[in-house]
């Protein structure tokens, strides 16, 4: 067994071993829990106001072995509290997605890490070039368990570090990181498929997923059916409403922004800190027939990637089949499916009712 392997071999059972004992630190309210989470992955999702926090700099680096510890901390002591629903939901969603790998891919590629990083006074020169050099070795890591990037999300890392390179005035020490995780990104091969679907796992990581933005645990094969019976399907429907920019934040978050709908509270960084299924399923009966429509074709679009494995041609010719858009929009459209897998089913209410 590789040093590599070994190390996190001991990660998982230094976390298993402290699901059997208290949490290492406490949290009285779900506020507190809040506030330690955006502390915690602030360089995921920059912090708008300084938080006071015990948290360390090490445990804020992305999926850094002190990260992976912390955070299941935190989640242990908020499913140890008196929640709500929607929030013992969110809770048991968080707690169920530490079983899956993203800690191969400890920079999100729909997100410019590093340039967050550099906009943070707390972190050092040398430290933004050590995680940069720890995201190469968890990508050589994953290798090992045939867990790749896809080309999207290769083609944006490469994006970022180009962008990253062309600021002036950077350190010799990210420069030096920049320049080798590019040579390591050039000679790097994607996975075949786009989707979940690709990855060890994939099924029950997209499955999971699906669980929790559908609020209900159908197989996706039902979903499809589901989906595909409804008359509105029977002919193009006409749709609007256009996207752009980055991948940042899902589509659904910004069609909810868009429209002006009130976004619930939630823990997650890659909701942006709402409750984006809550908040999607207070807005069914206000939606146009056209939105309605829009998501049910993301819906089976969502399928078709992360199921199915379709490719992002195969994704693009089925919205545009059933919605009219322009190929800009679909090409946009699925780029964000592939980043959010199982976002689109926030609308799955739509299914039980009538358009």
């Amino acid at each position: 067994m590789g040093l590599k392997m070994i190390k996190y071999v001991g990660v998982c059972l230094l976390m298993l071993l402290t699901g059997c004992s208290e949490p290492a630190i406490k949290y009285s309210d779900i506020e507190q829990v809040k506030q330690q989470l955006r502390v915690q992955n602030e360089f995921l999702q920059p912090l708008d106001t300084s938080i006071a926090s015990e948290i360390t700099l090490d445990s804020k680096l992305p999926f850094s072995e002190s990260y992976l510890l912390t955070r299941h901390d935190v989640y242990r002591s908020l499913r140890a509290m008196d929640l709500t629903k929607p929030q013992q939901q969110l809770a048991d969603y968080l707690s169920i997605s530490e079983r899956f790998p993203a800690r191969y891919f400890p920079w999100p590629a729909n997100i410019n890490v590093v340039e967050n990083m550099l906009s943070n006074d707390l972190i050092t020169d040398q430290e933004i070039a050590q995680w940069i050099g720890f995201t190469i070795k968890q990508l050589s890591l994953g290798l090992e368990s045939k867990l790749k990037l896809n080309k999207i999300e290769l083609n944006s890392l490469k994006s970022h570090v180009a962008k990253l390179e062309e600021i002036k005035g950077i350190s010799q020490d990210i420069s030096v990181a920049l320049e080798s995780l590019s040579d390591y990104l050039s000679s790097y091969t994607p996975r075949g498929s786009v989707g979940l679907h690709g990855l060890p796992n994939g099924a029950s990581w997209y499955q999971s997923k699906l669980n929790y933005f559908a609020q209900k645990t159908d197989a996706p094969l039902i979903w499809l059916a589901k989906i595909q019976n409804r008359a509105e399907f029977s002919k193009q429907q006409r749709y609007t409403q256009t996207f752009d920019g980055d991948h940042s934040d899902s589509l659904l978050e910004k069609w909810l922004m868009f429209n002006s709908y009130e976004l619930i509270a939630g823990l997650d960084w890659e909701q942006s800190y709402y409750n984006l299924p809550l908040s999607a399923s207070l807005q069914i009966e206000k939606m146009s027939d056209s939105d309605k429509a829009f998501w049910l074709a993301m819906m089976e679009t969502d399928l078709g990637i992360h199921y199915h494995a379709w490719t992002v041609q195969q994704a693009k010719v089925n919205l545009q089949k059933r919605i009219q858009m322009s190929d800009k929009q679909a090409a946009y459209a699925v780029e964000n499916l592939v980043y959010f897998p199982a976002f689109s089913f926030a609308f799955a209410q739509l299914l039980d009712n009538k358009l």
